[in-house]
């Protein structure tokens, strides 16, 4: 098979690191999950899979160890498989619960990056229903990366085989983007950034979350998660809110994370991680790969301050965290990551691509974007919120039930739906613990 080679990315570098020092490699499935409904050529389907392949390099991509580098392998061509599994021929299980259970051991398996970073399962659910999962390397792909991708296997599918959808060209791919990485790294074009984060971050204090686990921390890292959900009279009021203060609804929705958080553990200077999507160059807004980086966002709250207030404190930690995201914590020196504990502990995240339900109209079938229940965090207390086409947002609360305890993670998720709830009532006011949460 031919391919050409060239040095991986910084951040694929550091994941590569985390992954081979962890055991729970299946976190870093990327997956793409569609239920599709109508008539579905699945020779047509696998057309435009091939063209999507062919399209973004990342998907054709492998990574291997060459010495001590790490490198990547972007081969010329490769027609991604695809599984093919009819549910719907009987059984004991109903369709729709036989594919849950076939979701969940889909996204249970590891991708093998140095054989090939996207494995494809279509699972038929009846005469004109199926589902459709694109499960790639986190390696090759970030959660912007999958919103590309489906927008661009609808477009290849709807223009059909023998058609031009009128994509326009990848002019930057992933591999330039390493390349470009690497002489800025060289040439100290990533100092200024470092600087940054090194004055930011210095004699921070991790957010120490109590103990309610089963068992000792570094014992196991089993996932859990809880649910909540914000409905759209709270959510609509927090995006006024945001519109107010002149800022983002990240913004605002990370403000009560930081007071809940201030309210549980009695600490005002709170160090949060994300993971932003570093992608301010126009040139990679339409390229697949993975550009995202973990930066980590300190800020000191008043408690006691109203929540608008709060939020006009948040505001330049977000800007500057945008404006240095091209340098993640792991860059750092290692001297100035020893800090006791995992900066990854405590992590905020706002999925603000296409939401669930979505859905799209090519060559007679609608997609709806389907988000599994089954995904898991590789983090140790993850606050996902993920707006609804309905107006509302879902939050997932996902935690490692070594360190914490399901109903301490209810406690805490109830709590956050409670202070956005009053938050979106009055701005103006002191935004307090709601009574049964896990703020003390």
């Amino acid at each position: 098979m031919t391919f050409h080679e060239a040095p991986a990315s910084i951040g694929q570098r550091l994941l590569w690191f985390l992954e081979h020092y962890r055991p729970d490699t299946a976190s870093l499935n990327c997956p793409v999950v569609c239920k599709l409904h109508g008539p579905l050529d699945v020779g047509e389907l696998k057309i435009a899979l091939r063209r999507l392949t062919e399209r973004h390099e990342a998907l054709r991509t492998t990574l291997v160890r060459d010495g001590r580098k790490l490198v990547q392998r972007i081969h010329e061509s490769g027609e991604p498989p695809l599984r093919e599994e009819n549910l719907a021929a009987g059984g004991a299980a109903a369709p729709e619960t036989a594919f849950d259970r076939a979701l969940e051991a889909e996204l249970q398996v590891p991708v093998d990056v140095g054989a090939w970073p996207l494995r494809c399962t279509l699972w038929r659910l009846g005469p004109d229903e199926h589902a459709l999962c694109l499960t790639m390397h986190h390696l090759v792909s970030d959660a912007w990366s999958c919103g590309i991708i489906l927008q661009d296997l609808i477009k290849l599918l709807d223009a059909g085989p023998e058609n031009d959808p009128e994509l326009p060209p990848v002019a930057f791919p992933y591999s330039a983007f390493a390349h470009r990485q690497h002489e800025q790294a060289k040439n100290g074009g990533l100092k200024a950034h470092q600087d940054y984060w090194v004055g930011k971050l210095r004699d921070m204090r991790l957010v120490r979350l109590p103990e309610t686990g089963r068992h000792a921390p570094g014992e196991g890292r089993a996932s859990g998660i809880e649910t909540a959900v914000l409905p759209p009279e709270v959510f609509g009021k927090l995006r006024e809110v945001a519109r107010a203060e002149r800022t983002t609804l990240f913004t605002v929705m990370l403000s009560l994370y930081y007071l809940l958080l201030a309210r549980t553990t009695g600490q005002t200077d709170l160090p949060v991680a994300s993971l932003f999507a570093n992608r301010s160059g126009r040139e990679v807004q339409s390229t697949v790969g993975f550009f995202a980086n973990m930066v980590v966002l300190r800020s000191k709250v008043d408690p006691d301050a109203p929540f608008a207030e709060v939020v006009r404190s948040v505001r330049p930690t977000v800007i500057d965290g945008f404006l240095h995201e091209c340098v993640p914590y792991q860059m750092l020196p290692l001297s100035f990551q020893d800090n006791g504990g995992r900066v990854d502990d405590v992590v905020f995240q706002m999925l603000l691509t296409p939401p669930p339900g979505t859905k799209v109209h090519a060559r007679g079938v609608d997609f709806e974007l389907y988000t599994p229940d089954v995904l898991g965090s590789r983090f140790g207390l993850e606050l996902g919120l993920i707006p609804q086409h309905t107006g509302d947002c879902q939050a997932m609360l996902f935690y490692t039930t070594d360190r914490i305890s399901p109903q301490w993670a209810k406690d805490f998720l109830a709590g956050y739906a409670a202070m956005a709830a009053a938050a979106a009532a009055d701005p103006t006011a002191v935004v307090a613990a709601a009574k049964g949460s896990a703020a003390r």
